[in-house]
């Protein structure tokens, strides 16, 4: 695991919620934060019928501007539809104390809660985190982990984008008297100075209102796939505490 000398060790738990080390916030990022601008107006526009993907690159954005505040506050309302990538990135900025105060613990339980549904990864993650927790540690992370769980927790956190999925199913219309092209798609506005309505492009939505991205259980499914046999960017996690002792 990469470490941190004492010097480093010292300026980070010196540093508050607004002023996180070069190296903290190494820990809290990951390379796909960084997209261009058509890639991240793509994206977006894919996201709109599920808010955890939406909120998720809201807050991937944000990190990778270094606005880590407002990636903390996009995070957590993805978490809250289930997103397990997103309660992942939670867990680390707690750990390494970017856009929050450094906890340990805290960042244990939302790690624990990233890995509920057993993705090879996070659960490696996890248990990283606990070898280098000390007992007082562990047994907040258990009490913190029960308060997140009630709210976070698949059981509570999944209906609520079934439900997300279930308004945007009913909004879907087809033509009112039988016919459709099969075309879905956006015009993106250049905004020149000869017209505002110009424009530049544009957007093939057919796959945002594919049956599987529609149906919830198909959903989980796929997202499952992904998780546990796709390969999963999960970041560093390093001591923080014990170095200087060492």
């Amino acid at each position: 695991m990469e470490t941190l000398t004492a010097t480093v060790l010292l300026a980070a738990l010196a540093a508050g919620p607004g002023a996180p080390t070069p190296e903290a916030e190494q820990g809290a990022t990951a390379s796909t934060d960084r997209m261009d601008a058509r890639s991240y107006d793509e994206r977006t526009r894919f996201a709109a019928t599920h808010p955890n993907e939406l909120y998720r690159l809201y807050g991937s954005d944000a990190a990778a501007k270094g606005q880590w505040n407002d990636a903390m506050r996009h995070f957590t309302r993805s978490a809250r539809y289930a997103d397990k990538y997103s309660q992942h990135r939670i867990s680390l900025m707690y750990w390494h104390g970017v856009g929050v105060e450094r906890d340990r613990a805290l960042a244990y339980a939302w790690a624990d809660l990233a890995a509920e549904r057993m993705y090879p990864n996070f659960l490696v993650l996890r248990e990283k985190m606990w070898l280098e927790l000390d007992q007082a540690e562990r047994d907040r992370a258990l009490r913190e982990g029960a308060a997140l769980y009630a709210q976070y927790a698949d059981d509570v956190s999944k209906p609520r984008l079934e439900r997300a999925i279930a308004r945007h199913r009913a909004q879907i219309t087809g033509s009112r008297v039988g016919y459709t092209d099969g075309r879905l798609l956006v015009q993106a506005a250049g905004g020149g100075a000869y017209s505002p309505f110009e424009t530049v492009g544009s957007f093939d939505l057919r796959p945002m209102y594919a049956a599987w991205r529609m149906d919830a259980d198909r959903y989980w499914a796929v997202e499952d796939a992904i998780w546990k046999e796709g390969a999963v960017e999960v970041g560093p996690v390093a001591p923080t505490r014990k170095d200087a002792d060492d």
